[in-house]
């Protein structure tokens, strides 16, 4: 690889490098629940940021070779994690598991390059032209380590497979949600296969360096870019999401009656009370929470928060229109629907009416 080659590549991991910044600061500011969940997508997201910098500022010899040994395993065990939280909580088990494996392997990995030195484990990471992917073979480590950390990367994709296919090919639900989360879904599948693929092309042909280093920048770059543009709802009902079951109804089943929720919920104008919260509305429908939220989730398509504000609006729409609410200002109009304010009303009004209630009272006065 010639000086200016390695210059652009470098300017490219530089560049993922402040991406993966601004990757961090979304999930961070974004991201609201469950902590968790957002946790592992701050790993993952970190773990790209590492290891790009790493690559931007290595030096001679090559002493940070077994951060970027560490980061791609951080890297797929948080994916696991989010699909397991996302789509398959009854993996979960399964889920940890392999986690704990993949974290006990590279600790061990840790504590032998300490002992053995770091030489003896990288005996040809000296130059600074010199990449993983050429000197793959030169990291000297016993067999059975190799196997643990083949098997483990074995693991990661027989995980991220079985969950793609499931959520592309098994599933078929006509719901907003599971629209979002599928093409979403489908993006992390063309990503994975791509590293498969070339991983599996690498053994037949023999690629340039240059080539296997713009693939691995090409699919970190595509990986944040899938985490920045990930569905909203996930960053608010991330835990509830376990879409393995919530979008099979045939395994969902429920002792909400429809007439029951809607006396309580409309014909009672729960929807009104400045408090309203899921806790108490399930408490008043003797049901547990989960219950609760499945049922609304399967029912009208949105979360508990969104379906209090979407009552509320149609609300407003319709007591503008009677004449003992003329003289009502947009406020007293807005705190009778429920709203705590005029500017907590705004917001939900242009969602799910459109344009200016002020602008709506004026066409109807007139």
């Amino acid at each position: 690889m010639n000086f200016a080659s390695y210059s652009l590549i470098q300017c490219y991991y530089f560049f993922l490098f402040l991406f993966s910044i601004i990757v961090l600061f979304d999930v961070l500011i974004r991201f609201k629940s469950p902590i968790s969940l957002k946790i592992f997508f701050l790993l993952f997201v970190l773990s790209l940021l590492v290891g790009s910098f790493s690559l931007f500022i290595r030096a001679v010899p090559d002493h940070y070779i077994l951060i970027r040994m560490i980061c791609p395993m951080l890297v797929g065990t948080s994916i696991v994690q989010i699909f397991t939280n996302l789509y398959f909580i009854q993996h979960k088990k399964i889920a940890n598991i392999y986690l704990i494996s993949a974290y006990a392997i590279y600790i061990y990995l840790i504590i032998y390059v300490q002992i053995v030195g770091y030489e003896t484990v990288f005996p040809n990471f000296n130059s600074i032209n010199s990449t993983a992917s050429q000197n793959a073979n030169s990291v000297n480590l016993p067999f059975y380590l190799e196997l643990f950390i083949h098997v483990d990367f074995i693991f990661f994709n027989l995980f991220c497979l079985y969950y793609i296919y499931n959520i592309l090919f098994k599933f078929s639900f006509k719901n907003i949600y599971f629209k979002k989360i599928q093409g979403w879904t489908f993006c992390f599948f063309m990503v994975i296969f791509t590293q498969i693929l070339f991983i599996a092309l690498s053994f037949i042909f023999k690629f340039p360096t240059e080539l296997n280093t713009y693939i691995r920048l090409l699919l970190g770059l595509t990986l944040l870019l899938i985490v920045l543009y990930r569905p909203n709802f996930i960053n608010k009902n991330g835990s509830k999401i376990s879409f393995g079951f919530l979008f099979n109804k045939n395994d969902y089943s429920t002792d909400i009656k429809e007439i029951d929720f809607n006396f309580h919920f409309y014909t009672n104008f729960y929807f009104k009370n400045k408090s309203a919260n899921i806790a108490e509305f399930s408490n008043i429908m003797g049901v547990n929470k989960d219950m609760m939220f499945n049922y609304i989730y399967f029912t009208y398509s949105m979360s508990f928060d969104e379906l209090i504000n979407k009552a509320r609006v149609d609300f407003f729409v319709e007591i503008i229109k009677l004449n003992e609410f003329k003289n009502y200002t947009v406020e007293a109009l807005a705190l009778e629907s429920g709203f705590t304010s005029r500017q907590s009303f705004y917001k939900p009004f242009k969602k799910y009416h459109g344009g200016n209630p002020s602008d709506l009272i004026d066409i109807l006065n007139d």
